[in-house]
């Protein structure tokens, strides 16, 4: 790692400055009319006050926001006024779009990706939702689930690639995953879909290939689906299959008992649910492995040259989302909403993720973070989060404070970021590695 000078600050100024335009932040507050009323509270440095409050200690909220603030604007804030700040539907939209900004130029195409899967996929996007517990005093507004009586669920579109976040969106923690899932239309071709049962919708998958993208989704276990062919399976399934050329129900051919000596790569018909606009069937590949209890089940749209192993080895990844929501709450304040008003708890959630892209900029600024894949990788950028709980202030000094100063500030910065985000363990395997072994390789040349 070089040792900051002038022209790294002004890359991590400018990476920050492209993050979060305070021009496009005051224009976005005039929109949804953040500016209405009580201009002594900037728009710009409200979003960054609250981004940065939320590596405060303990339960950040509305002190450690309006502290922030302060040390930003260099002004002194009566509590009252800007804690009004977040109980209106304005903040909320403002803190919106504000992360949408910051995320919509990672969704584009391109980067320098070290790894084979960058010459298949112009990215592999994972999918999944995690719950947020609330007071109970906000039932009626986001209504949870049997574990909590409220809830907040937060819908997140991660790239495996760094583990940048791409999409999110909020509802009550009783809303179903396939209503949250993020539109197609937001994201290139040749794309590869990462999620769980819970947002496999049949007529989604239609879609997904007609957008030109691929998916990788589990089967739910009591599935049925119409097999037509088989790519992969016993004599006696494919003697069965030629007999029958419209095709052979699945727990006709897999008797619920049965275990699987080898892999069943086979092609299906799925009938759309009977609320879909087109009930069509959806061609799909299954793909089924023997497990340690029971089979596994795999829907995927990628050609048949993609084995069964390396459709395991794929879906695997999906796990680094569970990460990063981890990530989210231990080191970004995503568990800690101290507030009873609907508007205020959207606007410390949103904080939290936009958080997240800033901890990917710094990260990025340290070390080129499409590059950085798997865990055989030196550096980690789940590890930025943690580290900048305790640099998050010299972080903002340095943004505010004359550059011949901000510069050697930088350095120190830099130093403990390093040595924070630096692996320990750099021998690990994991499905990134196995699937870019050169010895009997799993993806396809």
């Amino acid at each position: 790692m070089e040792v900051p000078t002038v022209e790294a600050y002004d890359r991590l100024t400018d990476a920050l400055k492209r993050m979060l335009p305070a021009r496009l932040l005051s224009s976005e507050a005039r929109e949804v009319s953040f500016i209405k009323r009580l201009r002594a509270v900037r728009a710009p440095l409200f979003v960054w006050a609250v981004i940065l409050s939320r590596w405060g200690n303990g339960l950040p909220g509305f002190a450690e926001a309006r502290a922030c603030y302060e040390r930003l604007g260099g002004k002194k804030l009566c509590p009252r006024p800007f804690q009004k700040r977040f109980l209106s539907a304005s903040s909320v939209a403002l803190m919106e779009r504000a992360f949408e900004s910051a995320v919509a130029r990672w969704r584009a195409p391109g980067g320098r990706v070290r790894h084979v899967l960058a010459r298949h996929f112009s990215d592999i996007v994972l999918v999944d939702s995690t719950h947020v517990h609330l007071l109970d005093a906000l039932r009626r507004v986001f209504k949870g689930t049997r574990k909590a009586k409220s809830a907040l669920k937060i819908c997140l579109a991660v790239s495996a690639f760094g583990r940048l976040p791409l999409f999110a969106r909020m509802a009550a923690g009783a809303t179903s995953d396939h209503k949250l899932f993020p539109s197609l239309k937001l994201f290139p071709a040749r794309l590869l879909w990462l999620f769980d049962r819970g947002f496999v919708a049949f007529e989604r998958l239609r879609q997904i290939g007609l957008h030109g993208q691929f998916y990788l989704c589990p089967m739910q276990q009591n599935g049925n689906p119409l097999v037509v062919k088989a790519h992969s399976a016993p004599r006696r399934v494919r003697r069965r299959l030629a007999e029958a050329p419209a095709g052979i129900r699945l727990k006709e051919l897999l008797p619920k008992d049965q275990r699987l000596t080898r892999p069943w790569d086979l092609e299906v018909q799925l009938t759309p649910h009977w609320t879909a606009a087109d009930r069509t069937p959806v061609s799909a590949r299954l793909v089924i492995v023997q497990g340690p209890k029971h089979h596994y089940f795999y829907l995927t749209n990628l050609p048949a040259l993609w084995k069964p192993r390396t459709i395991v080895e794929l879906y695997r990844l999906r796990w680094q989302v569970e990460l990063v929501f981890k990530e989210l709450k231990q080191d970004l304040g995503l568990t800690a909403m101290p507030s009873k008003n609907k508007h205020a708890i959207q606007v410390f959630a949103w904080a939290s993720l936009l958080a997240l892209a800033l901890s990917r900029v710094v990260a990025d600024w340290l070390a080129p973070l499409r590059r950085i894949v798997g865990l055989k990788q030196p550096f980690r950028p789940a590890l930025v989060s943690r580290a900048l709980r305790g640099g998050v202030r010299l972080l903002a000094f340095c943004l505010r404070a004359p550059e011949h100063i901000a510069v050697t500030m930088l350095r120190f910065l830099r130093a403990e970021l390093i040595r924070e985000a630096r692996s320990r363990a750099t021998n690990r395997a994991d499905s990134f590695l196995r699937l870019a072994q050169k010895l009997n390789p799993l993806v396809p040349a």
